[in-house]
């Protein structure tokens, strides 16, 4: 029987000649008659792989293509009796991919056609096939390739029935079975080479497994020979991570995030200028994927929505002035706000502060208009001598007003009315007549005045308004001169609303805001300005401001390109944790901002201002684990030195150097290469810097020191150390992690600490215990790639100083990394690992990469990073370059409407 094929258009069907294939002719169906592309058909795709070709036909010789991932968009319906539709469909789709070529199609003459097609409304397959011109090389090269990708799926389905499934039966099934669900990993249920893509985290956790060696374990009843277990390692690396980028188009999809703590309290400046915190009082924020802005762990429990109610309060009060102007207004100055000459007085538990000599007591104030205003003092004294202390009120240096104070040690007021000016001014109590007899009784000894607050009230009558400046920026529309409540209040609401909500408002949005503003004055007779503050605090708690809104695409679409709006607040929350300035919002109403072009300027931009710092402390801190820092408990009689004094500057150090290669767009690799760093005097003395004096950081040259890059940095070097030792396993670990992009598999159940080791004899150091601890086959696996990388920083105590003995002995920090890659020390070993930078440029876009979309990464997500380590090479390995790769690509641009989620659960599902 003929192929049949279905026009695009219409879905009318119909069969033709399979020497059509490849060729283009008009739909049949009277009704279209639009041009149809005739792509393979699944029988073709079906005996490519089941059949030999033809007598007389040359079998073209399979060659090397790069399989498509789409076929893992959906599984496999039913048992490995159905493997050949996974198949079919990758051939299919492959092979119209390969044909498509636009420039060569043909066209079939119309008596051709009407002989082709014809079949289809009469069913008669009798009528000879029209003659036509033999195939074009560009036709020829297609069905070749078409036949090559089927050859290549047959031997993707032997790979995995005679090597792959025979290597789990025998070595995983006993753990990881249908019975037996050990780590919660299963591998029984594999049916076909699609599987590894749609469970992708699962079986790349098998994977890492399998070709650590880690694998089975040591003590299984039956391990395989290297070569086998290599060979599947291999082939799992393939169906993995080798697949066509060109086909796999999934720019994934993350879930609803809401604002993170730091992106709160950031939002918050940067919405109103206020300098307050009120996210810190929220609950700490989960991580997931090694950061805090990842949405499948921002959860929004019970407590914090109590917060959100709170911080909206806070907030709104700091925006929004509710003090009453009738009677003027009252400021109050405690002890703890007054200064003696400069300095900050001691408070006691009565909340005195007290002249011991003569002396002042001063409040800075600033007066809103000019006017007369009630100065009072509370004060108190001791006696001592014949007679009482005596006190002045002083206005800007002058006395204005004295009076004497008895030593009863109780409180006592005094007011005065004074005219002042709008501006500053400095008010303050004076201690006039000191006096000290060492002979008196104790009690009476000595005579000291004590000053609990300064009030000032103002001005006489009231009647002004004095609202502070936050207000005057906001509230900018009030009610009266022909302008109601409503109009007043929308002018007030909507140009907040829209950068709260960082999109553009409507007017129904804006009017459910207005009628809060309205309904508070009506029912419940407050002022205007307080039926601001409620409806402020209702935008402060609206899901649009807690949470970065992103439509999923309609219901028939795979992804959809998000908006302008949408592309300004994920550039903006990637590069400062916070909301976009007014020039992003500006063009994103224009819709510039979806241009390549301005995309990559604005990225630039945004890393040039201060507030990129934000990728210091929320990016860099997290991906390099410097908030762990803050939990580092170094051994004080190990380590007397250690002081939070020195733990914050280690941290600082690193947070600079990052900033430096961001605001200065310099190379990545000088993470690995730096001969420069950042210290202040505390720093300098622990690393053995000479020339820096103060608490301000300054940047130093390391020339001729032992340091180099990020690795040698106290920070470092003390976090991956244990309280009372350096520790080589932790410092490996962080390396192969964060440096050489692999995840070391976990220590096997019931291994021992190196301290527990039993036959570990005392004197021994600590690389002969590393030694020992390794020949436990179940230990060796994993230790022989940690322990070189960390022995070779043993020069490094730990917290992080330069050593060349340790307890009496010579420090030995040469080794040989798998591979054969030998070194002597640090030096060395960093010049190893700036060798292979390649594979620290793909760990810091692989890390970069997930900041920026807030999800873990999926297969498909490889392209992304592919692309942009391929651009990254091109421009010269500059930060900017990184950047401008992710946001210029699909994953940040689009969004996708189901999300293939590799969940790495157990089950196949």
């Amino acid at each position: 029987m003929k192929p049949s094929f279905a026009c695009s258009a219409c879905g009318f069907r119909f069969r033709a000649d399979a020497r059509y294939v490849g060729r283009s002719v008009r739909c049949p169906n009277s009704a279209c008659g639009r041009p149809v592309l005739l792509r393979p058909a699944v029988e073709q795709a079906a005996a490519a792989i089941r059949a030999p070709a033809a007598v007389g036909a040359s079998a073209a010789p399979p060659v090397a293509v790069r399989r498509s991932a789409v076929a893992a968009q959906g599984r496999v319906l039913s048992g490995r009796s159905r493997w050949w539709l996974s198949v079919l469909t990758v051939a299919a789709i492959c092979s119209l991919s390969l044909v498509v070529f636009q420039g060569s199609q043909l066209w079939l003459s119309a008596g051709s056609l009407q002989a082709a097609t014809s079949e289809t409304a009469t069913g008669n397959s009798s009528p000879a096939a029209p003659q036509s011109p033999p195939l074009t090389p560009e036709q020829q090269e297609q069905q070749r390739l078409a036949e090559a990708q089927a050859a290549l799926e047959k031997t993707r389905i032997d790979r995995l029935e005679q090597q792959v499934l025979p290597y789990l039966k025998q070595y995983c099934f006993e753990c990881h079975g249908e019975e037996s669900q050990e780590a919660g990993i299963v591998v029984h249920d594999l049916r076909g080479p699609d599987d590894f893509l749609a469970d992708f985290r699962r079986w790349e956790r098998v994977y890492r497994m399998i070709n650590s060696g880690v694998m089975p374990p040591a003590d299984h009843t039956a391990l395989p020979a290297p070569e086998q277990q290599q060979s599947v390692a291999r082939i799992l690396h393939a169906e993995l991570y080798e697949f066509d980028c060109r086909i796999v188009r999934s720019p994934g999809r993350s879930t609803l995030r809401r604002l993170n703590r730091a992106e709160y309290n950031n939002t918050i400046r940067d919405l109103f200028g206020l300098q307050i915190t009120p996210a810190d009082k929220f609950p700490q924020d989960d991580v997931g994927e090694g950061f805090d802005n990842i949405g499948d762990v921002l959860n929004v429990p019970p407590l914090l929505m109590e917060k959100y109610l709170d911080a909206a309060e806070e907030v709104a009060g700091a925006v929004v002035d509710l003090r009453d102007f009738s009677k003027g207004i009252v400021q109050t100055f405690a002890a703890d706000a007054l200064t003696n000459g400069g300095e900050k007085p001691t408070v006691d538990d009565r909340g005195y502060a007290w002249l011991s000599t003569n002396g002042r007591l001063l409040a800075k104030v600033t007066v809103p208009a000019d006017g007369r205003y009630v100065v009072q003092v509370d004060l108190t004294a001791t006696q001592a001598g014949d007679d009482f202390a005596r006190a002045a009120l002083v206005v800007d240096g002058q006395a204005v007003h004295e009076a004497e104070v008895p030593g009863l040690r109780r409180e006592q007021q005094f007011e005065q009315t004074v005219e002042l000016t709008a501006g500053e001014h400095e008010i303050a109590g004076e201690f006039l007549n000191d006096f000290y007899d060492p002979e008196a009784p104790e009690r009476r000894r000595d005579r000291n005045l004590g000053v609990r607050k300064i009030v000032i009230t103002g001005p006489e009558g009231g009647g002004v308004d004095l609202w502070h400046e936050t207000h005057r920026r906001f509230v900018t529309s009030r009610p009266g001169e022909g302008r109601s409540a409503q109009q007043a209040a929308d002018g007030v609401l909507r140009p907040i609303m829209r950068r709260a909500f960082r999109r553009p408002v409507t007017d129904e949005e804006v009017q459910r805001y207005v009628t809060l503003v309205e309904r508070t004055m009506a029912e419940q007779s407050e002022t205007y300005d307080y039926g601001v503050y409620v409806a402020l605090q209702a935008v402060l708690v609206s899901p649009d401001f807690l949470f970065r809104v992103e439509a999923d695409p309609p219901a028939d679409a795979a992804d959809r390109a998000l908006n302008s709006f949408e592309v300004a607040s994920r550039l903006s929350y990637f590069l400062w944790s916070s909301m976009p300035d007014e020039e992003l919002l500006q063009l994103a109403e224009t819709g510039r901002l979806l241009d390549g072009d301005v995309l990559q300027q604005q990225a630039r931009r945004m890393l040039r201002d201060p507030k990129s710092e934000a990728l210091s402390r929320n990016f860099a801190a997290q991906w390099l684990n410097l908030r762990n820092l803050a939990d580092v408990r170094p051994n004080p009689e190990v380590y007397p030195d250690f002081d939070d004094a020195l733990r914050k500057s280690m941290a600082r150090e690193t947070e600079l150097l990052f900033a430096s290669i961001v605001q200065e767009d310099r190379s990545i690799e000088e993470f690995l290469s730096a001969d420069y760093s950042f210290v202040n005097e505390r720093l300098a003395r622990h690393y053995g810097l000479t020339g820096v004096q103060g608490e301000d950081f300054v940047r130093v040259s390391l020339a001729g020191t032992q340091r180099t890059g990020v690795l040698t940095h106290a920070s470092i070097l003390t976090l991956t150390s244990n309280p009372g030792r350096t520790s080589p396993v932790k410092r490996g670990k962080w390396i192969l992690e964060n440096i050489l992009a692999e995840v070391p598999p976990p220590a096997p159940a019931g291994v021992p600490a190196l301290e527990e080791a039993g036959s570990a004899a005392e004197g021994m150091s600590l690389r002969e215990k590393m030694e020992l601890h390794r020949r436990d086959a179940a230990c060796a696996v994993c230790h022989r790639i940690l322990d070189p990388l960390g022995l070779g920083f043993e020069n490094f105590d730990g917290v992080g100083r330069w050593r060349d003995e340790d307890a009496g002995k010579v420090v030995d920090a040469s080794g040989e990394l798998p591979g054969g890659d030998r070194f002597a020390g640090p030096g060395e070993l960093l010049g190893i690992l700036r060798g292979r930078k390649d594979r620290f440029f793909q760990a810091f876009t692989e890390k970069m990469l997930v900041y920026s979309l807030g999800r873990g990464l999926e297969y498909y997500d490889r392209c992304t990073v592919e692309e942009a380590l391929r651009q990254l090479k091109s421009g010269g390995n500059r930060f900017s370059v990184v950047v401008e790769a992710i946001v210029t690509s699909d994953a940040f641009l689009r969004r996708a409407g189901r999300r293939e989620l590799s969940s790495g659960s157990g089950s196949g599902g």
